[in-house]
């Protein structure tokens, strides 16, 4: 009896599975009409996080195994980001984001279009910090900007602090910005994305 109630209900995931995926596909996708131009936004990049670090005692060390021992010890949260989209000075969409999954750990995937009739604008999209970033509870436990090593911590602990930077830089950065005048035709599409190597947000042209 729990083997048919087991196929019963694997059966059923499936289909409602399938019935989203149908869904999903028949979703209507903005496109540039004839007679109007748009703007878009497709962009996506991992949140930052809103942390508390802390050196880690001596005594909490010896306590640990191994394999867990941290001179550097960081807790908090992903960050949200709040997503302006201005017009000629004309406030277009305020939304507040933050990564996907349960914790919201995942990249933010930002995708939304805006229509535009042909002409003149200056755009204006804004992606800022919404919460405030820690840097450390204590002094020294952040790596100083200008990346020149000081006397002070021990190996170990300067590899966990470099391992905390490079974290940090994979993140989308607490603010960018794109700003452009810019000239529509009718069919014309304009797609503002990040650039994660450049750490900016891109406009891209087509038709």
């Amino acid at each position: 009896m729990r083997v048919i109630l087991r196929r019963v209900a694997g059966g059923a995931l499936a289909l409602a599975v399938t019935a989203a995926i149908v869904a999903l596909s028949r979703a209507p996708y903005a496109t540039a009409t004839g007679d109007e131009a748009l703007l878009r936004l497709s962009w996506s990049g991992r949140p930052q996080r809103i942390e508390e670090c802390r050196r880690v005692s001596a005594e909490e060390l010896a306590s640990r195994p191994a394999h867990m021992r941290r001179e550097i010890e960081c807790e908090g949260r992903p960050a949200r980001y709040i997503v302006r989209v201005r017009d000629n000075e004309v406030t277009l969409a305020v939304d507040t984001v933050t990564g996907g999954g349960l914790r919201g750990d995942r990249a933010i995937h930002m995708l939304r279009a805006f229509p535009l009739v042909p002409g003149e604008h200056r755009l204006r999209v804004e992606v800022t910090l919404a919460d405030s970033v820690g840097t450390g509870s204590e002094e020294g436990a952040e790596p100083p900007d200008d990346g020149v090593w000081r006397p002070g911590p021990a190996d170990r602990e300067r590899r966990e602090l470099e391992e905390l930077r490079r974290q940090r830089q994979d993140r989308l950065p607490p603010e960018l910005r794109f700003d452009a005048r810019v000239t529509f035709v009718a069919g014309m599409v304009l797609l503002v994305r990040y650039d994660p190597i450049a750490r900016r947000l891109v406009g891209i042209t087509g038709s």
